[in-house]
């Protein structure tokens, strides 16, 4: 009987020190494809996304858009999609700050986009 206790201890203990290593090598692996699918996906600054799709959409070729911060004339240009679709040229867009506001400091709440 106290063999039998004794080795069923000692099964019991391998079984613990597999199951042990097998969770370590699952958290290696687990580590090492993370960092894998960080380099596929790269970092991003918001600010250069920003950047990018103001230079891509050419928004600050727009009238008014001097001055303004660039995350502004994004969000101003997608909030008022409407107008921008619905207006027959695009030279006729044009950005419009609150008055007594200064386009450095101004939201988008200060900020509109008509179409002339």
């Amino acid at each position: 009987m106290t063999l039998g206790i004794v080795l069923a201890g000692i099964a019991l203990l391998v079984a613990l020190v597999l199951l042990s290593r097998q969770s370590k090598k699952n958290k290696k692996l687990a580590i090492a494809e993370l960092a894998r699918e960080r380099e596929d996906v790269g970092s991003f600054n918001i600010f250069e996304l920003v950047e990018s799709e103001v230079e891509a959409l050419g928004l600050t070729e727009i009238e008014g858009a001097h001055g303004l911060p660039h995350d502004v004339l994004l969000k101003v240009w997608s909030a008022n999609q409407s107008i921008v679709d619905s207006c027959s040229d695009s030279a006729n867009l044009r950005y419009v700050v609150a008055l007594g506001v200064e386009p450095a400091k101004a939201t988008d709440n200060d900020v509109t986009l008509e179409c002339t």
